[in-house]
């Protein structure tokens, strides 16, 4: 039997003190359909897994300042190849923040709210629903 590749991408699950969650809309359509997650992306040689994650908070929302990593709150093997042989898999951090000001995106993303998390839960793409319903826990 082959052995199966698989990067490694880390998520952000960015909670407000009133318990409100960040959520951003990709610039691109994933399935016919918005695309809102968390900011994340994959781990790239020789980082850590709290420093990809803060690099990825950094890239994709310029201005978030004090980033603190909690727990993890949930992951993911995404159920098909991204990329010829190799699959992916997710971990969902808990992350509190302060941002400089409103709110700053890459070009990777058009849009952010802040929502209850049962509000977020209803918009966001499934692998990040099922991590923002593991906070209510």
């Amino acid at each position: 039997m082959k052995n199966k590749k698989f990067f490694v991408g880390v998520k952000g699950v960015i909670v407000r003190d009133d318990g409100k969650v960040l959520l951003i809309k990709a610039s691109q359509e994933v399935e016919g359909r918005d695309h809102w997650e968390v900011p994340g992306g994959r781990i790239d040689a020789n980082e850590t897994i709290e420093e990809a994650l803060r690099r990825e908070l950094s890239e994709e929302v310029p201005n978030i300042r004090d980033i603190k990593v909690h727990e993890v709150v949930h992951s993911y093997r995404v159920p098909r190849d991204i990329k010829d042989d190799t699959s992916l898999v997710l971990i969902f951090y808990r992350v509190t923040a302060g941002f400089d000001g409103e709110i700053q995106l890459s070009e990777e993303h058009t849009e952010y709210k802040w929502l209850e998390i049962d509000e977020a839960i209803e918009i966001a793409f499934p692998s990040v629903a099922d991590a923002i319903r593991l906070l209510k826990n």
